[in-house]
């Protein structure tokens, strides 16, 4: 589970607790499933129409929780680790030898440029190929973060459209004091719910995603360096050197405690 988002809800959590002393006593009053179906629901249903079955299918997966908790099995800094080793399997025994080593290393990214490179083929077939697989993960990620996003302007429409219906409701009958205490129940509550949803919910979610979008692509992009490099008969150290540039400082020096 990624630590930071949970952090960051309890945190939130807290300062709406904290920043509204009367919660603790009245929070029943901010409790209506109504509402709540009104403005997730009808955000659920607009994503619905803007998008595929396939698409929509990914975006129930990020809202499970699946991706949005999702821990790193690999850092930057394990991956220079696993080409350096790599490169020097590949100089002392061969780079036929090194076909086995991507395997169940990241999502199959290695395991492919390894296989490529063992069948022979040129070095800038390769670099194509694997630029392509690059830019395509780019692509279908967003196009996932971009309705993400989206939802995050449907919550709070329709939260107005909630606030507008609890006014009619009101106006409709300002006599009926049960009327009035409905309608303006539902004229806030919505409109409370739609904020929530796009502050503490889609927005961060988006940004959460952007973060693990990003950090794949450049993990790709290393290895996809690395094994260029030992196609172009680099020795283990020049391959290390340039794969440590793509690291930060913390990690450098990490490399530089542990050598």
């Amino acid at each position: 589970m990624n630590l930071m988002v949970v952090i960051g809800f309890l945190l939130g959590v807290f300062c709406i607790y904290y920043g509204v002393p009367e919660l603790k006593d009245t929070y029943q009053v901010y409790l209506d499933p109504h509402s709540f179906v009104l403005v997730f629901g009808g955000t659920i249903a607009t994503t619905i129409i803007s998008t595929s079955f396939k698409d929509f299918r990914a975006i129930l997966t990020v809202l499970s929780g699946w991706m949005y908790f999702k821990q790193r099995k690999l850092d930057n800094f394990k991956v220079v680790e696993k080409l350096v080793a790599i490169s020097e399997q590949a100089s002392k025994n061969g780079k036929s030898s090194v076909v086995e080593m991507g395997a169940k290393f990241g999502d199959g990214f290695l395991d492919r440029a390894l296989n490529m490179m063992s069948a022979g083929l040129e070095p800038d077939f390769v670099r194509a190929v694997l630029e392509t697989d690059v830019t395509e993960v780019r692509k279908r990620h967003f196009k996932l973060i971009s309705m993400v996003r989206a939802m995050g302007s449907f919550a709070p429409m329709f939260g107005m459209m909630g606030t507008v219906m609890g006014v009619m409701q009101v106006l409709r009958n300002v006599a009926d004091i049960n009327s009035i205490v409905s309608g303006m129940s539902l004229a806030l509550l919505t409109t409370l719910y739609g904020l929530i949803l796009a502050s503490m919910f889609f927005i961060p979610l988006t940004n959460k995603l952007k973060f693990l979008s990003e950090d794949e692509a450049l993990q790709k992009e290393m290895m996809m360096e690395g094994v260029l490099a030992i196609m172009n008969d680099f020795i283990p150290i020049k391959v290390e050197k340039m794969l440590m540039s793509y690291l930060s400082s913390s990690a450098k020096n990490r490399k530089t405690k542990k050598g």
